[in-house]
């Protein structure tokens, strides 16, 4: 059943609502708005075929997310400093559905930052993300963990909680120094241009078992939704 309503907090259900769009930015208005850091790993051997509609290189796919907001609201609350992760297990044809999905929060959010947080990163607030929600068929859980994010250099670090170690670094491209960039592509959790990478350490131990190292990832300068 597609809904993110499974476990939340210390036995806190998860409910996320809609509200009523009410901030106005550049003409428009708009319910939410944040930026910040954001990567991801996948089980793929090579750069990811899946963002241009093409299957993934296993069996399965197993792709995970992270996100550090720097700057941004939902409906006035302010969430600045939290994190979110995301971890998906598809088919290895990613546009077949039935996606498998565990939402983490990051546990320094305050209930009304927790709902903001779980109505953004889950697509149920709109934005950019509501365009997965259709292929989603279970979701495992949404949780309330520790999470820490760190960004440095070319590297990328998540920890979330004992669930997920996500450890990456971008790679030099042609010219030996700067990474290859990727934009405009057919699907992914962003819109911004995306920054090669190779996961050095990727474990998962929650909703499902998954491990490995040494397959592709992306990073980016600065994500950004709105909705």
């Amino acid at each position: 059943m597609n809904r993110f309503s499974p476990r939340y907090g210390a036995g806190e259900s998860f409910r996320p609502r809609l509200r009523v769009r009410s901030i106005a930015k550049g003409g428009s208005v708009v319910s939410f708005s944040v930026k910040g850091q954001y990567f991801e790993a996948c089980s793929c051997e090579v750069s990811c075929p899946c963002i241009w509609l093409r299957p993934g290189t296993e069996d399965t796919c197993d792709v995970f997310f992270a996100w550090h907001i720097t700057e941004g609201q939902k409906d006035g609350v302010d969430l600045a400093g939290l994190n979110a992760a995301l971890a998906v297990h598809t088919p290895k044809q990613m546009t077949d559905g039935n996606w498998k999905v565990a939402l983490y929060l990051d546990d320094k959010a305050e209930p009304s930052q927790a709902e903001a947080l779980g109505a953004i990163f889950s697509g149920q607030a709109g934005g950019h993300l509501a365009n997965v929600v259709p292929l989603i068929g279970e979701v495992a859980g949404v949780t309330s963990v520790p999470i820490s994010f760190d960004a440095s250099n070319g590297g990328r670090s998540v920890q979330v909680g004992d669930a997920l170690t996500m450890r990456v670094e971008e790679i030099a491209g042609g010219d030996g120094v700067s990474p290859p960039v990727i934009s405009n592509s057919f699907l992914g959790a962003i819109t911004q241009p995306l920054r090669q990478a190779k996961s050095v350490e990727l474990k998962y131990s929650d909703a499902w078992e998954f491990e490995t190292t040494e397959r592709n990832a992306f990073t980016t300068t600065e994500f950004a939704y709105e909705g």
